[in-house]
């Protein structure tokens, strides 16, 4: 189970690199491993359904591009 620091890492990685976003859209289970989480089933369906999309979708659509973009920013 991923501890509420383990997500904000998860999330603010998404959030200001686009590449772990896409990855995190396209098997979150495995993106999150790749930060040595482990997600449970319900954390899982949580940000797999955000307003019916991927929450990682949903970021991409909104987030500024000339903000982030696709480059990778160092988290913790």
């Amino acid at each position: 189970m991923a501890s509420e620091n383990e997500m904000y890492q998860l999330i603010g990685r998404a959030v200001v690199n686009g590449e772990f976003r896409k990855k995190l859209a396209a098997d979150p289970q495995a993106a999150a491993k790749e930060l040595g989480v482990t997600l449970t089933p319900k954390q899982l369906e949580g940000i797999q359904t955000v307003e019916g999309k991927g929450l990682a979708e949903v970021m991409e659509e909104r987030l500024p591009k000339t903000l982030f973009g696709n480059t990778a920013i160092q988290i913790g």
